[in-house]
C-alpha cells in the first residue's frame, strides 16, 4: 500500500476507553485567520499569518455497541480526554467536549449513533511513521 490506510485501521478512545461500533471518525481541524485590512491595503483583504482561534471537531457514527458515549452525555459527563489513533502510529489528543449525540433506530436494521466532539484547549498531533505501516 503506498501513503495511506483504511478507515477501520483509524482508533477511536474517550477517556482512554476504545468506544464500540464506530465506522467513521471525521476529524475537522479549523482556524480562524485575523483581518487586519485597513485603508493602506488598496482594497485587498490582508490577514495575520497567526490565527485567531483554533479548534478540532470530531464528528463519529456507527452501530450501537456501546452505551459509553451515551451515558456520558445523560451523566453531564461531558468533557473528556479523546484520541484518534492512525496504523501508523500518529496521535490526535486533547481534551473534548461531547457536544452531541443522537441515535437512530430503523426498522428491521441495527441501532446507529452519531457524536460530535469540540475541541476545548490546545489538540495535540504527534505524527507517527511515514511509511504508513507502523514499521520503520
Amino acid at each position: 500500500m503506498s501513503g495511506g490506510f483504511k478507515g477501520r485501521a483509524v482508533k477511536f478512545r474517550w477517556k482512554n476507553e476504545m468506544v464500540a461500533g464506530i465506522r467513521t471518525k471525521n476529524p475537522q481541524c479549523n482556524s480562524e485567520p485575523v483581518d487586519v485590512t485597513d485603508d493602506d491595503s488598496d482594497g485587498w483583504r490582508e490577514l495575520l499569518a497567526e490565527p485567531g482561534e483554533q479548534s478540532v471537531d470530531i464528528s463519529l457514527s456507527g452501530i450501537t455497541k456501546s452505551d459509553t458515549l451515551k451515558g456520558d452525555w445523560f451523566n453531564g459527563q461531558r468533557m473528556g480526554e479523546a484520541e484518534l489513533e492512525y496504523p501508523d502510529g500518529g496521535v490526535l489528543s486533547g481534551q473534548f467536549f461531547l457536544a452531541n449525540y443522537s441515535e437512530t433506530g430503523e426498522y428491521n436494521e441495527g441501532t446507529t449513533f452519531d457524536a460530535e466532539l469540540q475541541s476545548s484547549g490546545e489538540v495535540i498531533y504527534v505524527p507517527g511513521n511515514s511509511n504508513g505501516n507502523g514499521e520503520d
